[in-house]
């Protein structure tokens, strides 16, 4: 038995040495091969990072600004200013970004104050231009921007002086924007929030690189903004007629509540509690009444600025309705 376990160990020892030797042999013969191999994976790594450097856009040392995020806007503590988005089509070498400035009831900001500055950290021969849309929206274009721009930035500026609570329009923030906004050349701040305005930083980047997104001209971006805020309008407009009939039938169930407790009070001793029924449901009718009143004038408001809106999209498109003219962008160091 112990014979027969040593020949079989001593047989198993011989073929594992057989497989050592052809493999220490084939290992040996093949060694040239192996080491063209990594060298040839080495080449082909240091490519692929040179490569890989080249075509993917290089951060700033600038930090990017968030998109949706409301910033603090110049010296009316109650305005802000949000970028909304930012598409580039690095083929045809134009990028879009849309602004959206919001401000409390009392404090509207009018678009002849505001103005914005844009940048580019590597020097490009690149124009911009700022549109101003409705509803307190705006458009920065810049054109002929290549890739390896790096980094933009963006000053939006607020020159409107603070005023008086009492001497402001609660109504002036539905009127029709004009194209007065200007528009210059250089800012070299990075603090987010200035004295008079704030910075936004858009670093280079192919996550909002949109080659089929399609230039349009500044009469077709106006145009497009109007007649998508007379949409929104009309969509209010139905909402407060939705709001109108449902008063209306508030009133009706309190008519007939008055009635059925007029008809009750008749069979009781202590009529207080009716009476205050009563009262109760005049009341409510009263409320249900102005608030009708305040929907239909809500209603009428929202027309005129519908008309204002189809008035200015004749004069866009008759060319009365000027914009400004592009401007280059310096270089951000």
């Amino acid at each position: 038995m112990i014979d027969e376990i040593i020949q079989k160990f001593r047989s198993f020892r011989s073929k594992w040495q057989e497989f050592l030797k052809k493999h220490h042999e084939w290992y040996m013969d093949h060694a040239r091969q192996r080491k063209l191999i990594i060298f040839g994976v080495l080449v082909t790594s240091m490519i692929g990072l040179l490569i890989g450097t080249r075509f993917v856009p290089a951060k700033s040392r600038f930090q990017d600004t968030p998109i949706g995020t409301g910033l603090s806007f110049g010296k009316n503590n109650n305005a802000t200013i949000s970028m909304d988005s930012r598409k580039y089509n690095a083929d045809q070498k134009f990028m879009v970004i849309k602004f959206t400035v919001k401000s409390d009831g009392s404090h509207p900001i009018d678009p002849k104050y505001v103005s914005f500055k844009a940048v580019t950290l590597e020097g490009q021969d690149t124009k911009y231009q700022v549109l101003p849309l409705a509803n307190s929206q705006y458009i920065l274009l810049l054109s002929n921007l290549s890739k390896g721009y790096k980094a933009i930035q963006i000053k939006a500026i607020n020159h409107q002086p603070s005023v008086d609570n009492s001497t402001m329009d609660t109504e002036a923030a539905l009127d029709v924007t004009d194209s007065s906004s200007s528009s210059s050349s250089e800012s070299t701040k990075n603090d987010p929030v200035t004295k008079d305005g704030v910075n936004f930083v858009i670093n280079e980047d192919n996550k909002f690189i949109d080659n089929k997104l399609v230039k349009l001209s500044q009469k077709d971006y106006a145009v497009q903004s109007l007649t998508q805020s007379i949409k929104i309008l009309n969509k209010r407009i139905d909402k407060q007629y939705a709001n109108i009939e449902s008063f209306q039938k508030q009133i009706v169930a309190d008519k007939n509540a008055i009635q059925a407790a007029e008809k009750d009070r008749q069979y009781q001793v202590d009529q207080s509690d009716t009476d205050n029924q009563i009262a109760s449901a005049k009341a409510d009718i009263k409320f249900q009444e102005s608030s009708i009143k305040q929907s239909r004038k809500l209603i009428n408001t929202l027309n005129d600025q519908i008309d204002l809106y189809r008035k200015q999209i004749m004069d866009v498109e008759s060319g009365k309705y000027k914009f400004k003219k592009p401007v280059s962008a310096n270089s951000l160091r």
